[in-house]
Formats: C-alpha cells, sequence, structure tokens
C-alpha cells in the first residue's frame, strides 16, 4: 500500500491493511469488536477529531477493537503517531532516517539499507538493564536512535519523544461492577469470543498442551468454538524425571476432547554458542528462542504439520493471579483489621502458603505500609556494585501502576512479563504464536476483579478454576500443585557447562563488566543449582552475550552510554 505520504510493506505475515474512517489512518494486522461494540470501524467514522487528534482515534481504536495490529493515526496534514496493541504480538520499534523519513518496524532487518537508522549504537546502560530484569526490559530499546514502542503504546513516528502509554492497565483496576456470577459468565464468553477470533486466520493449528490449568482451559473453548478439528497436534512435552511427568493431566484433556496426545520427550540436550547465534539479526536478544532444541522442534512441527500457529495458555498464570503471596489479603485486612485474622480469606490463603494465619495478616499487613514499587530482584551474575540498576528496569506498565496496592503491582508486573515470551524465535519464524489468555477484553475484565476474588483460595486461580470448571477434567480442575520448569532447566543449564561457561566468562560482557566471574563459575556448579540456582539467568546472559557479539561488528558503542570498563 502507498501514498504520498506513506508507504507500507509486508512479508510472510499474512496482516490485513485496514484503511480507518475519516482519514485517521491504518491499521497493520487483525481487529476484533471488543465486547458489546459494533462490529466495523464505525466509533471512528464521522470525527473530524480522530483524524486530527491521535489520543482520540487512539482510545476509539482501543475501545471498540482487540487484535493483534500496529495502527498509524493521523490524517495527511498532521503528523502521524503508532499506535500497538496491547497484547504485543507484534514487534514495534520506530526510527527516523538521515532525510526526515520516519520508519514504523517489526523486524529492523529487513528495512532496505536506505532506510537504515542513521547511527546505529550499543546503548550499554540497557544492556545492563536487560541483563538485570530482561522482563522489565522489554520496552527498552538496546540501540541508540531506534525506539521500541511497549504494548499499548502511542508514540510519535518523528522525533525523540518516547510517547505515552494509551491502554494503561492501572485504568481498568476499579472495582468491577459485576457480581461475582455475573463476571464469571462474561469470564467464559471473554474466552471463547478471544480464543475463536484469535485462531480464525488459520486452518492448521499446533496446542501447547502442559497439562496445566491454563492451557486445559484454552483447549476447552478450542473445543466449544468448534476449532478443535483444526488441531493438527496436541503437544506435551515429558520431562524425563518423574516429577516432571505430567502426562495424566494433558491425556485427561484430550482423552475428554476425543483427541490423540502428542508425546514428546524433553531430555536437556547441551546448549552451544551456535543456539543463540541464529537468533541475533534483531533489535531485542532472542530470550524466546534460548531452550534450542525445542524450539527448534515446534519450528519443524509447524512445517511439517503445515500449521499456521502454535496455540498455548500463556498469560494465564498472571490474568487469572496464580502468584502465592499474603499480599492477596491486603484489601480484607485493611477493611477489617483484626477481624480478618477469622476471615476465610486469610485463612485459605494461609492454608495455600501453609503459613500460619496471624504470619498472613502480618506480611499483608506491612503491604498497606510499603512505598510505591514492588521489591526487585536482580540476576544473579551481575557484579554487587550492579544490581542496583534492578530498580531501574521498569516495564511503563509496572510504572504506571505504581500508585495501586502490592498485589494488584505484583499482577500488573507478571502481565509485563510475558512480553518476553512474544520475541523472536526459530517457531515464531515459522509462524504464529497465538496467546488468547492475553488478549485485551480478558484483561480488562481480569484487571476489574478484585484480587482476592481472583486468588485467595486453598488452590490457585480459585475464580478460574470455578467459572470453567464445566470445560476441566476432574483431575485438572482439583489439582493442586503447579508444573515447575526450574529443574529442568537446572539441568539443561549444568549439562552446558563446557560450552556456554567458556562463552560467557570470556565473551563481551564481562569483558564490558556486566557479567560477574566467579558468578558464572557457581551459576554452572550442579550442586548449586539443585539447591537454589537460578538457571534462567544463565539462559538469559546467553542470548544477550550472542546478541552483542553480532551487533558489535555493526554497530560502535553508543557515546552517551558505553561499555562500564
Amino acid at each position: 500500500m502507498a501514498s504520498a505520504r506513506l508507504a507500507i510493506w509486508t512479508r510472510g505475515e499474512g496482516l490485513d491493511v485496514t484503511p480507518l474512517p475519516g482519514e485517521a489512518g491504518v491499521v497493520l494486522g487483525h481487529l476484533h469488536p471488543m465486547p458489546g461494540a459494533p462490529s466495523g470501524l464505525s466509533p471512528l467514522a464521522g470525527g473530524d477529531t480522530a483524524a486530527r487528534d491521535p489520543d482520540a482515534a487512539a482510545q476509539a481504536l482501543l475501545r471498540a477493537h482487540w487484535g493483534r495490529y500496529v495502527a498509524i493515526l493521523g490524517e495527511e496534514a498532521t503528523p502521524p503517531w503508532v499506535l500497538r496493541d496491547p497484547s504485543g504480538e507484534l514487534e514495534c520499534c520506530r526510527w527516523t532516517t538521515r532525510e526526515g523519513v520516519g520508519v514504523v518496524a517489526s523486524d529492523l532487518t529487513a528495512a532496505p539499507g536506505w532506510l537504515r537508522p542513521p547511527r546505529l549504537a550499543h546503548d550499554w546502560d540497557a544492556i545492563a538493564l536487560t541483563l538485570v530484569a530482561p522482563a522489565g526490559a522489554t520496552a527498552v530499546s538496546l540501540l541508540d536512535d531506534v525506539r521500541i514502542v511497549p504494548p499499548g503504546g502511542l508514540s510519535p513516528v518523528h522525533g525523540e519523544d518516547r510517547g505515552r502509554l494509551a491502554w494503561d492497565p492501572a485504568r481498568f483496576c476499579a472495582p468491577a461492577a459485576l457480581n461475582d456470577a455475573a463476571a464469571a459468565g462474561e469470564l467464559l464468553a471473554r474466552i471463547d469470543a478471544c480464543v475463536a477470533a484469535a485462531v480464525a486466520p488459520y486452518a492448521r493449528l499446533l496446542v501447547d498442551l502442559s497439562g496445566g490449568l491454563d492451557s486445559s482451559i484454552v483447549a476447552g473453548a478450542l473445543a466449544a468454538g468448534g476449532a478443535a478439528g483444526r488441531v493438527a497436534q496436541w503437544v506435551h512435552r515429558v520431562d524425563d524425571r518423574p516429577e516432571g511427568d505430567e502426562r495424566a493431566y494433558a491425556r485427561a484433556v484430550t482423552d475428554r476432547l476425543g483427541a490423540a496426545l502428542t508425546v514428546v520427550r524433553k531430555p536437556p540436550a547441551p546448549l552451544t554458542p551456535e543456539d543463540f547465534a541464529e537468533l541475533v539479526p534483531s533489535f531485542w536478544p532472542g530470550l524466546n528462542g534460548a531452550d534450542a532444541a525445542r524450539d527448534r522442534d515446534m519450528a519443524r512441527r509447524l512445517d511439517a504439520c503445515q500449521a499456521g500457529a502454535i496455540v498455548s495458555g500463556q498469560g494465564g498464570d498472571a490474568v487469572f493471579y496464580q502468584m502465592p503471596t499474603a499480599w492477596v489479603a491486603s484489601e480484607e485486612v485493611r477493611r477489617r483489621e483484626p477481624a480478618a485474622l477469622g476471615s476465610r480469606v486469610l485463612v485459605d490463603t494461609a492454608r495455600r502458603l501453609h503459613k500460619p494465619v496471624w504470619s498472613v495478616y502480618r506480611e499483608a499487613r506491612a503491604a498497606l505500609r510499603r512505598g510505591a514499587g514492588l521489591p526487585k530482584t536482580a540476576a544473579s551474575l551481575m557484579p554487587p556494585a550492579l544490581r542496583d540498576l534492578a530498580a531501574h528496569a521498569v516495564h511503563p506498565w509496572e510504572a504506571a501502576a505504581r500508585d495501586l496496592p502490592l498485589a494488584r503491582q505484583l499482577q500488573i508486573c507478571a502481565l509485563a512479563n510475558t512480553h518476553v515470551v512474544r520475541g523472536d524465535c526459530r517457531r515464531r519464524r515459522r509462524g504464529a504464536l497465538v496467546f488468547p489468555l492475553a488478549a485485551q477484553p480478558i484483561l480488562e475484565l481480569c484487571l476489574s476483579i478484585p484480587v482476592a476474588t481472583l486468588a485467595a483460595g486453598v488452590q490457585d486461580r480459585p475464580f478460574a478454576r470455578a467459572a470453567l470448571a464445566a470445560r476441566l477434567p476432574d483431575v485438572v480442575r482439583r489439582r493442586r500443585s503447579k508444573g515447575s520448569l526450574t529443574a529442568y532447566f537446572s539441568r539443561l543449564v549444568a549439562a552446558s557447562r563446557e560450552t556456554l561457561l567458556p562463552y560467557l566468562r570470556d565473551g563481551c560482557l564481562a569483558e564490558a563488566g556486566l557479567l560477574d566471574r566467579a558468578a558464572l563459575e557457581r551459576a554452572f556448579d550442579p550442586a548449586h543449582l539443585i539447591h537454589g540456582g537460578r538457571p534462567n539467568d544463565v539462559l538469559n546472559a546467553a542470548p544477550v552475550e550472542a546478541w552483542v557479539r553480532y551487533w558489535q561488528g555493526r554497530a560502535p558503542d553508543s557515546p552517551r552510554a558505553p561499555r562500564r570498563r
């Protein structure tokens, strides 16, 4: 699509290009009507205000639609702005060329040479933030002259203005007008609608079926919407340890659907530097492809099955509030003070946490007195002097939620963390990654439901569990434990000691003073990994190392944010 002012190129994404009414702009991607909103783009029609004002156009679009899209807003006579949808399923960065041409892209390296950023340079401050707390840094560009538009962000196409959030999760955290029964019915309806719409563009699907609650909910919605017949494989990965075998839960789901379960063994295969080098030509490190064997396997399955997308329950943990914390009882404590000690909220929360009620009361009460912001845990591989940087690795959603109670801040931080798994990887290069539980309509509804309603119970995610009980096999619905990948990733890191330890110890990040060599030695020690290691710190550092090595030969250090030594 091209005009005197705008040119659009797409490649292999199958994206729709939809002009907005009233010359308000253009949308690239897939749009679906929000619950209760009319279909079509009529909310943007008939308004000179929307055409002239990007904020008005963005709000009109967000109220009326959700989906997987990037919108360029502004009429011919006004400066253009870019809106990235709240799910963040399409990458979005922007820059301005030397000739003053504004560029919005999902792939930095796909742009023609004459449209590339004029002064690409390593921003070592941003690289440090990505190492210390990657989930908080997904909206930070590691290259000078490139800006990342965060999910829900509205940013000018030209200039240094970083823009603002047009979709702010904190705005939806006012108490819902619905009672619990009505909210449960609405949740079921929105899940069905979002799953059906998200998979509609794809004739064949793969489903990542863990056997946990969230993927089971997605499987039930696929069946309810008649899409289960388009699933080429229901893929379940089995650890080679008995404690990692969750086949019984996953098979209960497929048995209920009358489908076959595809079981894939996942013994830890040693990682090599070449595994990470495959994903470096991007504007952000390929953390989403760090488990290279799994990533390759699913990419091959997409090709072999001629499937267009992988569907999973990613994001459900945060949306439905799986996180175990005494903070979920804070509102009950604030409202009832000592009388809360006998409340079901505190008693059930204490049972889930395996703590005395008085201890949960004390923690919940202390959360009421805290200042703004969640406590931060820095990556263990950073030198001690740099670990305070974690306080600065704050996602825009998290920053916007600073005035909310800590329990709600924790949920929004967890929602922001899901953007790490939307990044570049081998399977994403073969097809779409579809996470329908993180769709805007479901996010907005669950943010409006009180935290205690979502999370206070003997089991995790009690509200979603009850609302969707009829869709779940009993063995999944009653399950109290949650499968953990920590042991698998610990063994993966231990198996990769011979290849990854020298790669990181003698690499660019250690030379620049961002990785502590003694901490790296400890991180690969099997005994340390078993008793309290943090394997994800290694699996985050290796893609960043590969990314820096690739770009170091193509871009100098930033004069305003050079390496630290």
